[in-house]
């Protein structure tokens, strides 16, 4: 009996759909994102603090939004129109997280590694917001503890290890490209970072209804940043600038922050060079040749970027402690929480004049 050309045609077709499927199979790969650790400590920003919890929205759209862009352009014209853009969004006082996907839909399929990397810490900043800004937990630092064992835990956690920020990591060939090419737009991104800071050394002050009365000072002195951007600065604020007393209390959580916010410069410097990385796939090859330098599974139990590591000499230098050069000419440097809150920082234009706070005595249950 002759076989059915039908019959052949269908298994001929199951034959390549299968062998396609586990092609595709091989190439699969996860890309979840994971809850914030649990406590009753979550969403109390949110309950507590909704001017700040509107502003972390703004902030989380600004990244992304700028990263798309200069994944798009290079165009001065089109770029300021972005940042102006952005601003628009964050004095509309978002009341909902972005969803950055949807904001940069090309750029986090194509580093979807790095944007699961920044998922994980941004959540991991949210979470100890919440836990200082929570009257529901007695010992904040035993939470903190639980909090940043969590994070640390899982592959895509950033190192805490003090990493060579003003050197090394600074000197790649595209280094400071996005500070030369967009100075105003990468003041401004700094000028996120600097309220991420110095919010915890407000949270530190009191509890959540001391920090609903202090935090309106210290968000008007950072609208004046977005309003007028600080372009003479030269680096990025650093959490022992903004936050000087959470980052001697909490060196390691502070370690974090630094060098997920230098991550962010490393990948708008190598979007902001196409004539080194003129292809989506240079690009993302670039990008994930340094990714792993920050991640904490690569220095422990075995480091294997020990060279990127700050000098021994400076992990115990206060503010310095992530630099082989420290603040050495760096320019004019961001203020402190407590000088905001006494207005011992200086008033920046279009910043509208607030009676200053006093700082309580920190409380160490806080």
């Amino acid at each position: 009996m002759k076989p059915r050309p039908l019959l052949l045609v269908s298994f001929s077709l199951i034959l390549v759909l299968t062998t396609g499927v586990l092609s595709a199979l091989a190439q699969w790969v996860t890309r979840d994102e994971r809850w914030p650790t649990r406590g009753p400590w979550l969403w109390a920003v949110y309950r507590e603090l909704p001017q700040f919890y509107r502003e972390l929205n703004g902030i989380d759209f600004g990244h992304a939004y700028l990263a798309e862009t200069l994944l798009q352009t290079q165009d001065p014209q089109e770029v300021e129109r972005a940042r102006l853009e952005v601003l628009d969004f964050i004095f509309s006082s978002p009341p909902v997280p972005p969803d950055e996907e949807m904001i940069a839909p090309t750029l986090t399929r194509m580093i979807w590694e790095a944007y699961k990397a920044f998922n994980w810490a941004h959540t991991f900043h949210r979470s100890v917001y919440d836990l200082y800004a929570s009257d529901r937990v007695a010992d904040k630092d035993s939470a903190l503890r639980q909090i940043f064992a969590d994070y640390i835990s899982k592959p895509e956690a950033i190192t805490s290890h003090p990493l060579d920020l003003h050197d090394k990591l600074w000197s790649f060939p595209e280094s400071k490209a996005f500070r030369t090419k967009f100075r105003t737009f990468n003041t401004q991104i700094w000028a996120y970072h600097w309220l991420q800071a110095a919010t915890y050394d407000v949270q530190l002050l009191g509890n959540a209804s001391k920090q609903r009365e202090l935090m309106p000072r210290l968000i008007e002195f950072y609208h004046g940043y977005l309003r007028k951007p600080p372009v003479e600065w030269q680096f990025m604020p650093m959490m022992g600038e903004g936050a000087p007393k959470f980052a001697a209390r909490f060196p390691e959580i502070a370690v974090v922050f630094d060098n997920l916010h230098m991550l962010h410069d490393n990948i708008d410097d190598i979007l902001s060079r196409p004539d080194l990385y003129p292809t989506r796939e240079a690009k993302r090859t670039a990008i994930l040749k340094i990714l792993p330098i920050y991640l904490h599974q690569n220095h422990a139990p075995e480091d294997r970027y020990a060279d990127y590591h700050a000098p021994a000499a400076a992990e115990h230098a206060g503010m310095d402690m992530h630099g082989g050069k420290g603040m050495k000419d760096m320019g004019l440097r961001p203020p402190t929480a407590e000088q905001v809150m006494t207005h011992a920082a200086p008033q920046r234009e279009g910043t509208p004049k607030v009676p200053a706070a006093k700082p309580e005595t920190e409380h160490r249950g806080h």
